[in-house]
């Protein structure tokens, strides 16, 4: 395991090389992006903070032919416009409001992307996997050993570095300093660009709550218990869970999960997570990436409780389903009578990505007492649509197969479709549906071959 400052054991001497190596390679950002040549593969891994560089990019695109930048935006650089046509092109991970337009009107790309193993072609060195050109990271200045951290948004950066042919990173005093798995060396780095700007606060991207959102939150409550450990996926109705005080009198939760919503850092910092009883890391807080806010990012900078590793261990279904009683809570958008669920897009159109859902549904599935909560609205459009549907859409993506569903919540309770026949999953399902859907969505479900119900069957 990585402390949060390795290099005791470098000589002086080595120690000299290293800082020296760093300021020969400290530049300007319009001189590192000179790296960045026509038909270059460009990705820059979830979370890292490298604005600078993206900026300086930018403006000498029209110098460019062919540039790819795959990445999850969380800023709109303009790329989609018809000046950047033929010379920089986006390639979206995950789609989020500063890409989504740009995706779905075919002005940007969209790769799907298993957080697990996202870059296991290359990794296994595929003929046919793609080369990584250039890799922009965000890091820590160097320690006197001559090592930098890569802080609390982890993700794949340390794979993605090693696997490319350029390192640029980004250096600011801003990020924490973390333990686990986020400390490289300046050498296994190419050019270092100094951001001296605070990073931005980026609790607004979860709204206020919504009137589904409380009952949700205490259903999905009942279902944790003293000693689990769990998982909170990204989206505004599990981003409220954590926050709206409904899990304060629990004890001893674990954590280990891809990512933290608002509140998640505040129940460690609260004593309700402690993970105790964690089988794989007893006393950790286990994720990629922690802290909305400056405040969670002072209390993660040196604490030895939060540990950060890359996807390929923490999405890994396998390492996740060693914790006993693993609860997997996730946001989903749409979810048809036999279980099967869509979390990524609306019928063709895409509106987020695969992320950790997955994974965590897995390896919930997987974990001895494990449970998979997947959560949504009853309703969409201001109520005028059915979340829950007799059928998934044209076109639309299923993110966790039927076969695992399992507790699925909405604000009028709790659907339990694990075991269950298709019929018993219709009936589960259509309990919990806005009542003005609930008619329509048994006369769909008793009049369909799928479920061979016999004739005299049907209605509420």
């Amino acid at each position: 395991m990585t402390s949060a400052g390795p290099g005791e054991s470098w000589t002086a001497d080595a120690r000299h090389t290293a800082l020296e190596y760093y300021r020969s390679r400290l530049v300007p950002p319009d001189q590192a992006v000179m790296a960045v040549q026509s038909g270059d593969f460009v990705s820059v891994p979830v979370g890292q903070r490298v604005m600078l560089t993206l900026t300086a990019l930018t403006g000498r695109a029209l110098e460019l032919e062919h540039v790819e930048v795959r990445w999850l935006p969380m800023s709109d650089f303009g790329w989609g416009a018809d000046a950047f046509e033929g010379h920089l092109r986006s390639n979206v991970i995950f789609s989020s409001v500063f890409s989504r337009d740009d995706v779905n009107a075919g002005r940007a790309d969209f790769s799907p992307w298993w957080v697990y193993g996202g870059n296991k072609a290359l990794m296994d060195g595929r003929d046919d996997a793609r080369p990584l050109d250039v890799c922009l990271v965000s890091t820590t200045p160097p320690n006197e050993w001559g090592y930098v951290c890569l802080g609390a948004s982890l993700w794949d950066a340390r794979d993605q570095l090693r696997l490319a042919r350029t390192v640029i990173a980004e250096v600011s005093e801003y990020i924490p300093r973390t333990f686990g798995d986020t400390w490289v060396h300046v050498s296994e780095i190419d050019w270092f660009v100094e951001n001296t700007e605070p990073p931005p606060d980026r609790s607004w991207a979860y709204p206020a709550a919504d009137p589904w959102d409380h009952p949700i939150a205490e259903y999905v409550a009942s279902l944790v218990r003293d000693g689990d450990t769990v998982q909170f996926g990204t989206g505004s109705t599990t981003g409220y869970i954590p926050q709206s005080g409904v899990l304060d009198d629990k004890h001893d939760l674990g954590y280990f999960a891809e990512l933290t919503v608002p509140g998640t850092v505040e129940l460690a910092r609260k004593g309700v997570i402690t993970s105790k009883y964690m089988a794989t890391h007893p006393g950790k807080f286990v994720t990629t990436t922690a802290g909305n806010g400056p405040d969670d990012a002072a209390f993660i900078n040196g604490n030895p409780m939060f540990e950060f590793y890359s996807p390929m261990y923490v999405h890994h279904p396998g390492a996740i389903g060693k914790n006993d009683n693993m609860v997997a809570i996730n946001n989903a958008i749409t979810i048809d009578l036999t279980g099967q669920i869509g979390a990524s897009t609306i019928g063709p159109r895409s509106w987020s990505g695969t992320g950790g859902h997955l994974s965590y549904a897995m390896g919930a599935y997987l974990s001895k007492g494990g449970r998979y909560i997947c959560v949504l609205p009853a309703t969409a459009s201001s109520g005028t649509l059915s979340r829950i549907v007799p059928d998934l859409a044209t076109g639309q993506i299923v993110s966790v197969p039927r076969d695992i569903a399992d507790l699925v919540v909405t604000e009028y309770g709790i659907a339990r479709l694990l075991g269950r026949t298709e019929r018993e999953r219709a009936r589960e399902l259509i309990a919990i549906a806005h009542p003005d859907f609930r008619a329509e969505l048994s006369k769909a479900a008793f009049g369909a071959r799928t479920f061979v119900m016999p004739a005299n069957e049907g209605g509420d």
